[in-house]
């Protein structure tokens, strides 16, 4: 039995920098959009009703002129998926002090500008959030000292550039402060990372013993596993706190949803092996590399390395909120260029359950909604026509 279909009804949403829409029959042959303003709400040639974060719902098949007569009536919902929450926990201590590898900037100064640029581009996708450490000049931890939110680039920026490095490195404990402030304070539809960012090894555990010397399992030479070396180390918070950084990063992968990467500054070539180890066990480590932790030695590696880890945390995933009618009959635009349904998911648009209600964009076409620029995606649904 041949079924007529019709170009039938459609959603749209504005969401982290992209503009997310959907035509009805009203629209034109492409089923394109038009935008106004940058990242911001803009017009469709449908009729819409606006929700939520610049979100718009296309009603269609519904007496008012919303699509085809004869279509079932239906509404769509593009919902990109929720913006990923991130704490960037960065090492504060008083090694960070030292010269960066970058022309008239020290390690800190570093951290400052890469932090900048990075957060310039993704700032409006990524929920960013800062917690630097130690929060004293010695070995304390507190809370964030700006919790994750859109748009957080200049809270961001101005804690940082206030702050003087100074004291210990209590990796293990500012890694457990932030997983708090995420699991407590987060939304439950959005993944949740760390970044970590650190100059040497961590320390700060007042439990370990430095007599008669401290032990370790990752470092390059037994005299590493002092932290202080080549001064001595007579208290233990100065030892190597390699294994309890390595249980908390596991913890919070395993046991919370919560992973982590790692970057390594300067400094910390003779910890590459707990690096390694530290990336593999949060969940996040390099890959094509020659490390599992990001190498990023200076401002222009740090910012790559900040580059490419926002890029892989932005969903390229779109809920439809219920399945088409004719799941065929779906056309999906970037930009107003039609995008092939690829069933093999390497370059193109296909539905990702057997429910037809998700579908993620593949190749290309994902790199490109990932580069923190404005983008329009369009949808366009066929409806059985009875």
């Amino acid at each position: 039995m041949m079924r007529n279909t019709g170009l039938g009804i459609g959603a749209a949403l504005v969401l982290g920098g992209v503009f997310w829409a959907a035509c009805d029959g009203s629209g034109d042959t492409n089923g394109n959009t038009t935008t106004t303003g940058a990242g911001g709400g803009g017009a469709t040639t449908s009729s819409s009703t606006t929700t939520g974060m610049g979100g718009f719902i296309l009603n269609g098949g519904n007496g008012q002129g919303g699509g085809i007569n004869g279509c079932d009536p239906q509404s769509f919902t593009l919902q990109q998926a929720p913006p990923a929450e991130v704490y960037l926990v960065l090492d504060r201590s008083g090694s960070m002090t030292a010269p960066g590898n970058t022309p008239g900037l020290n390690r800190w100064q570093e951290v400052n500008a890469a932090v900048d640029t990075a957060l310039t581009q993704f700032d409006s996708q990524v929920h960013f959030g800062l917690l630097m450490y130690p929060a004293d000049d010695t070995c304390g931890t507190s809370g964030p000292q700006v919790k994750f939110g859109p748009d957080n680039k200049g809270s961001i920026t101005t804690a940082l550039a206030a702050a003087v490095p100074a004291g210990g490195t209590p990796t293990a404990a500012a890694l457990n402060n932030a997983a708090a402030s995420l699991t407590a304070l987060g939304s439950p539809e959005s993944t949740k990372f760390i970044v970590v960012a650190t100059d040497g090894g961590p320390n700060c555990n007042y439990f370990q013993s430095a007599q008669p010397a401290c032990s370790c399992t990752y470092a390059s030479a037994p005299e590493w596993c002092c932290t202080n070396y080549p001064q001595a180390c007579v208290f233990g918070n100065n030892c190597l706190d390699d294994q309890g950084t390595l249980d908390v990063i596991d913890h919070l992968h395993t046991d919370l949803g919560i992973d982590t990467f790692v970057i390594g500054l300067s400094g910390t070539s003779e910890y590459a092996s707990l690096l390694d180890a530290m990336a593999l066990a949060g969940g996040r480590p390099q890959v094509g590399a020659p490390t599992s932790y990001y190498v990023a030695s200076d401002q222009v590696s740090l910012q790559a390395a900040l580059q490419s880890i926002a890029v892989s945390v932005i969903s390229c995933q779109i809920e439809l909120g219920q399945a088409p009618q004719v799941p065929l009959g779906v056309a999906v635009y970037v930009d107003g260029v039609l995008l092939t349904h690829d069933t093999s998911q390497s370059n193109g648009w296909d539905y990702t359950d057997a429910t037809n209600t998700v579908i993620e964009l593949f190749g290309a076409a994902c790199t490109t909604l990932q580069d923190g620029n404005e983008h329009t995606v369009t949808a366009t649904f066929e409806c059985e026509i009875r």
